[in-house]
């Protein structure tokens, strides 16, 4: 479980790497960060986290590592269905891994955009 800070009040989330995609000959590792929304915690939300896997050092200590992330809020473009929080993370990994890798690719576009500007 992943554990985020928000206002002072923890909020737990899980994070998923769930695919790589390549664009340009760079790979690129996917990641969801799947977590109840802070002013509405039963309902989730999906951010999905760009990572360059280009000059990563697998063996390099965890304090050393200087990972970019990329985030993108992709919740607008999700099916919600409410219900149990566990129904809806079950709705949300299936949409995940619908996604084709044009859709992921356009969103790394707008995941890079939003961090360069």
């Amino acid at each position: 479980m992943a554990d985020h800070e928000h206002d002072e009040e923890a909020t737990f989330g899980m994070a998923l790497g769930f695919r790589t995609v390549e664009e340009a000959g760079h790979l690129f590792l996917v990641e969801a960060e799947i977590a109840p929304y802070v002013d509405e915690p039963e309902e989730l939300g999906v951010t999905l986290v760009f990572h360059p896997l280009e000059g990563l050092d697998p063996t390099a200590e965890s304090d050393e590592l200087d990972w970019p992330a990329w985030p993108v809020d992709i919740d607008d473009d999700l099916q919600r269905s409410g219900g149990p929080i566990a129904a809806q993370f079950q709705a949300i990994v299936r949409q995940l891994h619908g996604l084709t890798t044009d859709q992921l690719l356009g969103y790394l576009q707008v995941a890079r955009a939003d961090a360069e500007g």
